[in-house]
């Protein structure tokens, strides 16, 4: 049940949201944007990693699949941009199930290294694939339309924060379904969750599909943001970004994922900024073991410490 605390800091998000696009300036509307895209594939992964405890490294895949399939739908067959994304979304949701189907039976560091091989093999069939794909050179992004307009900075940022707002509903109603039910039976315990009669890989196959639908969604929508794809979106540490939203935001929290993303996206312009870019990926390792240390919940865990606080 949503507490007040709750509520405010809700209230409070939303109207930041709405307020930003009124700063002037494209750079920083550029990051927010990209803050939202980061939060719809921390949140694809955290329904496989933090609600069912399965570690799979396949993130840059589906997001690799979503901004690729968006991109090719639209400049070579003409589709439009959200008819594009959605297709995108759930041809990598597809992808995603029959990857998952020899895989899921693997456990822990097996099926993490299992999927890391996914990512590699994509990246190369990226790299070999001609003038479809572009090559290692990559391909133009589209241009983000809507109904034949042309959005601008503003537009596709309310466009991107109005497909966020629809995911994060529909996986609320998932998280009182049965199978959100099943979801967190299957967290605690899969043993005990099978003696309950819960049909395990079943449900390891469904959070397989959403956390790659959720991905993929999140590299179309990406696209044409940086109006360009190229085999980089493949690389090993997309995916490893998106793990680590997940474990330093907080697992099996959609708050999480926020927090998780705006660390992630927000912290390699404030160490450009202070001039240690070159330093990211050490202080993203020391950040995941700090955070496993001390707040092995996540960041989301200091507010609802401050939230238990408040209601005493």
């Amino acid at each position: 049940m949503r507490t007040l605390s709750d509520s405010r800091w809700l209230a409070a998000a939303v109207l930041a949201a709405f307020l930003l696009p009124l700063v002037p300036g494209g750079y920083v509307l550029y990051i927010a944007c990209l803050v939202l895209i980061y939060v719809l594939a921390s949140f694809g992964t955290n329904i496989l990693t933090g609600y069912t405890n399965l570690i799979s490294l396949a993130g840059a895949t589906f997001f690799g699949i979503g901004a690729y399939g968006s991109a090719i739908l639209v400049s070579k067959l003409g589709l439009p941009m959200p008819v594009a994304m959605l297709a995108a979304a759930c041809i990598a949701a597809a992808i995603g199930l029959l990857l998952a189907l020899p895989v899921l039976r693997l456990e822990e560091a097996f099926l993490a290294i299992a999927t890391l091989g996914f990512v590699m093999v994509f990246a190369e069939l990226a790299k070999q694939g001609g003038d479809f794909t572009g090559g290692e050179s990559g391909m133009s992004g589209p241009a983000p339309r809507l109904f034949g307009m042309l959005l601008g900075e503003r537009g596709y940022y309310l466009f991107v924060g109005a497909v966020l707002a629809v995911c994060l509903w529909m996986a609320h109603n998932l998280s009182d379904s049965r199978y959100g039910r099943g979801f967190l039976a299957l967290k605690g315990s899969e043993t005990a969750a099978r003696a309950l009669g819960i049909h395990a890989v079943r449900l390891k196959l469904v959070a397989f599909s959403l956390c790659a639908f959720y991905t993929g969604l999140a590299g179309a929508l990406f696209a044409p943001l940086v109006r360009f794809v190229d085999p980089s979106v493949f690389d090993i540490m997309v995916s490893i970004s998106f793990v680590s939203m997940v474990i330093i935001g907080g697992l099996g929290s959609v708050w999480g994922s926020v927090l998780g993303a705006v660390f992630v996206a927000g912290a390699p312009q404030l160490l450009t900024y202070i001039g240690l870019s070159n330093v990211q990926r050490s202080l993203y390792g020391v950040a995941l073991i700090l955070s496993l240390i001390f707040m092995p919940d996540g960041l989301v865990s200091l507010f609802r410490r401050r939230a238990a606080r408040g209601a005493k």
